[in-house]
């Protein structure tokens, strides 16, 4: 499939504008006093993003025509998009912790990285951390899992 270099990174503008579109729909449901830091975030995400998709539409006329390597990525990319949507599907029935080290696992995995003792314990380590900080510092409340009650 031949397409012009710049297209790809159009059609990914686009769906990210449409996406922070979405997000910005969702800011007057939260609470005043915690809406500076994701408005700021948004706003800046916006900008940046319809910065790199102006200059990529004005690339876009004189591009040249190349191979496109998208059938290639798709193999790659949808089986980890399944994935993800496993991930979450599992986090409310295991719970944050469990569901969270299978995903890096699997992740991992999918990866090819060789070293299993690295990989399990890089998976459990940096998942408790995160948890730590998220249901400490953050104050953030986590999936606990139906059949799990795990607290630090």
């Amino acid at each position: 499939m031949k397409m012009k270099k710049s297209l790809p990174d159009v059609i990914i503008g686009v769906i990210v504008l449409i996406f922070l579109g979405t997000l910005y729909a969702q800011v007057p449901a939260i609470p005043e006093i915690s809406k500076g830091y994701p408005l700021g975030l948004l706003i800046i995400a916006t900008v940046m993003t319809l910065y790199l998709l102006i200059r990529n539409l004005l690339r876009l006329k004189n591009d040249e025509v190349v191979e496109s390597k998208i059938p290639e990525q798709v193999k790659v990319i949808a089986p980890y998009c399944l994935l993800i949507i496993a991930y979450i599907w599992l986090l409310n029935k295991l719970g944050y912790i469990i569901s969270t080290v299978l995903f890096m696992i699997a992740s991992l995995l999918f990866l090819k990285l060789k070293n299993k003792v690295l990989m399990i314990v890089l998976s459990v380590v940096l998942t408790c951390l995160l948890y730590y900080v998220f249901t400490n510092f953050l104050v953030v409340v986590l999936p606990r899992g139906r059949w799990f009650n795990i607290a630090f």
